[in-house]
């Protein structure tokens, strides 16, 4: 018998977890509603033309065979120059292409961490970080995002959880899966306690273009003055419809600072030789070309998301804050009938054929009663979800009464 490694075992996402039981049922013929991953091409969006147009141009007249282990030039000069506009001066050698932010996340992490080191997660937060932790044998030290408080961190606690392991503090801004924004003046006084306590920060800015008002300053332009060490992570999945396509960077803000990890994250990006060649051809168009698909996007997924809250608090037993930005809501069960939060998902998945996800896979409390439900879907499919829920709901209160 050949067994697999013992890291293997620690290696859990929620998100994709769950669909095993969804496949399950679609199998047996049952029809399942997918709410659990934030794919917008699933849900009938399109990347735009004139990206898609110049990376076909790029298949047929263009090099697409192994390309620099840190990206395309083109690409690498594209995120340099967009960084550079946001306020933070950055250079293409700052800039490294990745397969999406997922294997930027998984870089980083690799090249910076040792055994029983500990990192800083938000909770609830994107539940890849914690994966790549057990992985790797390091440790999730967990700050929580108060939903009574927008959603938002305690600086004091973040400062309570430090101690002489903690090697990085992990920002995701906004947040998935809860949709809040952090304000810049707490992500300053987190740089600052970083800078302080010598942590590398991590900031995942994926949905930044995807905010219904103000978006946050990126941590890089906040930290260019304090000093901090910061790598932010983006990528082109959520705001241009090309989840997968993996194309993402990370880039470095006071590389000065960080030489020697730079270097090591380099040599494990030569190892897969690099990312996707033809899908770098998607930066530049993406970055330098019209903004208004993104804002028409933005409008699509704001109209879908008034409409779920509105669903949400008319369900007797469920609430929840409304995002602020991305396509995400966290919504609270006020009974889950002594189950915890997966079985209740489970449950609520058989009985209904609704697929989200629990809160713990994002790091909350099971007890905590919360699950995360994409709204990306159609108006149309979103009531046909939120019907299910309502019933499966009123069935949950009624068994409570008798109880």
């Amino acid at each position: 018998m050949i067994l697999p490694s013992r890291r293997t075992t620690n290696f859990h996402y929620a998100i994709r977890n769950v669909v095993k039981a969804a496949e399950a049922l679609g199998h047996s013929g049952r029809g399942v509603i997918y709410l659990n991953i934030g794919d917008p091409q699933s849900f009938g969006f399109h990347p735009p033309d004139h990206v898609v147009e110049a990376v076909t141009r790029a298949l047929r007249d263009e090099f697409t065979g192994y390309a620099h282990s840190s990206g395309l030039p083109e690409a690498r000069n594209a995120i340099a120059a967009y960084a550079s506009d946001l306020g933070t001066p950055t250079t293409p050698n700052d800039v490294i292409v990745t397969a999406g932010a997922s294997e930027g996340a998984d870089l980083v992490l690799t090249a910076l961490l040792n055994n029983s080191d500990e990192v800083l997660l938000p909770a609830p937060g994107y539940p890849l970080y914690p994966a790549i932790l057990s992985k790797l044998g390091a440790e999730t030290r967990y700050y929580r995002l108060d939903r009574d408080q927008g959603w938002q961190p305690s600086i004091d606690e973040v400062r309570s959880l430090i101690t002489t392991r903690t090697r990085a503090l992990v920002l995701i801004n906004p947040s998935n899966p809860t949709g809040s924004i952090t304000p810049d003046e707490t992500t300053l006084e987190l740089l600052q306690l970083a800078a302080e306590h010598k942590l590398l920060v991590i900031s995942d800015e994926v949905y930044r273009d995807l905010c219904f008002g103000e978006p946050p300053t990126s941590a890089s332009v906040l930290a260019k003055e304090i000093g901090t060490a910061v790598i932010t992570l983006e990528s082109l999945s959520k705001t241009h419809m090309l989840s997968g396509w993996r194309v993402g960077w990370m880039r470095f803000t006071h590389p000065e600072q960080m030489r020697d990890l730079i270097v090591a994250i380099t040599r494990l990006a030569s190892g897969r030789l690099c990312s996707p060649t033809p899908a770098q051809y998607a930066v530049r168009p993406a970055l330098e070309g019209s903004k208004d698909f993104v804002l028409d996007f933005v409008n699509t997924i704001r109209n879908r998301r008034d409409f779920t809250i509105e669903r949400v608090r008319s369900i007797e037993g469920l609430s929840c804050s409304v995002p602020a930005a991305a396509f995400y809501t966290m919504i609270k069960a006020d009974n889950l009938d002594q189950r915890t939060d997966e079985q209740f998902v489970l449950d609520l998945l058989n009985e209904t054929g609704i697929l989200v996800v629990h809160g713990s896979g994002f790091g909350c409390d099971s007890r905590d009663r919360y699950f995360r439900l994409v709204y990306l879907a159609d108006e149309k499919t979103l009531n046909t979800a939120f019907n299910g829920i309502r019933r499966f709901m009123q069935k949950t209160h009624a068994v409570d009464q008798r109880g």
